[in-house]
C-alpha cells in the first residue's frame, strides 16, 4: 500500500487503521499475548506520528517491519521469561480486536493458532521473527534480512534452523505436531458426545495413539502439572475430571477465526476451554485451558456461542 495514492492530510491515519488489525495479528504470533501485542502496536503508531509521510513509499512494508522491529526487541527483553510461571504455559486464546475483514486468509487466521504459537515457543526471538515474516507474510529472504540484521544466506541458515526446531524430536517431546490441522466443529462434538456418555471405547477412536494433552492452570486453578501422552493416559485423565465437574456445567462450542473451542461453563463464568488440532481424522494435540485470567478472554464472544446438549447418562 503506497501513501503516494492517496490525497489528504489525515489519509496517513486512515491507512494505520486499515492496517492495525494485520499490524495486531502480526505482534501476537510474535508475542503470544494480547497485551504485549497490544503495546508493541501503540509503539508502531507513535513511530508512524513522527515519520514524515511524503518519504514512505510503502506503508504496509515499513509498518510491517517496524512492528517486527519492536516485537523483537520485546522478545530479547527479560518480560518476556517465564520461569517464574506456574505449570505448564500455553499461549493466550486468539481473540481479533475487531471483526476480520477482507483479508482474513492472512491477516487473521493463518499462524494464530494454539499448536502453531506453541510451536514457535520453541524458537530464538530472531528465528521466530523471520519465520512469521517468511511463512506467514510470505516476505523474502531480502526483505526480512534487515529486519533480523543478519544477510540473505544468514536468513536462510536461520529458517532451515527454525524448521528443524518445530519438529518433534522423540515421544516424549511435548511439541505440538507439525502435520496436525485444527479441529473442526464436528470433531470437537465427537469429543463431548464421548465424554457424556461415559464410552471410553468411543473417546478412545477420537484421539491419535500419540496424542498429547497440554494444560495451562497458571497456578490458579487445577491443570496437569506436565503434558500427558498417550490416548490411555488421557482418555482416563478426561473421564476422571468429568466424573467430578459441577453437574450444572454447561458446555458451548463457537469457532473464532478457524479455530474451535469448546467451553465450559460454570454459574456464569468459563472455567475451562479446550481446542485441539488432529492429524489423519483423531486428535493429536489437546490445549485445555484453565488459567481463568485467560479464559477471561472467552467472556466477550460467550454470548455468540452454541450451547452443546450434554447427555447425562453412561453407555451401558
Amino acid at each position: 500500500m503506497s501513501l503516494h495514492a492517496f490525497d489528504g492530510p489525515d489519509m496517513p491515519n486512515q491507512i494505520f487503521e486499515q492496517l492495525r488489525p494485520r499490524l495486531n495479528a502480526l505482534a501476537f504470533r510474535m508475542l503470544g499475548s494480547h497485551a504485549d501485542a497490544e503495546d508493541a502496536v501503540q509503539d508502531v503508531w507513535l513511530r508512524w506520528q513522527e515519520q514524515d509521510h511524503a518519504e514512505i513509499r510503502d506503508a504496509t512494508g515499513w509498518l510491517v517491519r517496524v512492528c517486527s522491529n519492536i516485537c523483537l526487541d520485546v522478545l530479547k527483553s527479560a518480560r518476556r521469561q517465564r520461569e517464574n510461571y506456574v505449570g505448564n504455559w500455553l499461549p493466550e486464546p486468539w481473540m481479533p480486536p475487531e471483526p476480520p475483514k477482507a483479508e482474513t486468509n492472512l491477516i487473521e487466521q493463518d499462524g494464530l493458532g494454539q499448536a502453531y504459537l506453541l510451536m514457535l515457543e520453541r524458537l530464538s526471538p530472531v528465528e521466530r521473527v523471520a519465520l512469521v515474516l517468511h511463512e506467514v507474510f510470505d516476505w523474502a529472504h531480502d526483505d526480512i534480512a534487515p529486519v533480523i540484521e543478519r544477510t540473505s544466506n544468514n536468513t536462510r541458515q536461520i529458517l532451515f534452523r527454525a524448521r528443524s526446531k518445530m519438529q518433534r524430536e522423540s515421544d516424549r517431546d511435548a511439541t505440538p505436531v507439525p502435520e496436525g490441522r485444527q479441529c473442526e466443529q464436528p470433531r470437537i462434538e465427537a469429543f463431548i458426545k464421548a465424554l457424556s456418555l461415559g464410552d471410553i471405547s468411543q473417546l478412545l477412536s477420537q484421539l491419535a495413539p500419540d496424542v498429547i494433552l497440554h494444560s495451562d492452570g497458571g497456578g490458579k486453578a487445577q491443570a496437569t502439572a506436565n503434558p500427558l501422552f498417550g490416548s490411555d493416559n488421557v482418555a482416563r485423565f478426561f473421564f476422571g475430571i468429568w466424573g467430578k465437574r459441577d453437574p450444572l456445567e454447561r458446555a458451548f462450542h463457537i469457532t473464532i477465526d478457524g479455530e474451535c473451542w469448546l467451553l465450559m461453563q460454570s454459574n456464569g463464568v468459563v472455567v475451562t476451554g479446550i481446542s485441539a488440532s488432529e492429524r489423519d481424522g483423531r486428535i493429536v494435540d489437546l490445549f485445555v485451558h484453565r488459567n481463568p485470567d485467560k479464559l477471561a478472554l472467552f467472556e466477550d464472544v460467550i454470548a455468540n456461542a452454541t450451547e452443546i446438549d450434554l447427555i447425562n447418562e453412561k453407555a451401558g
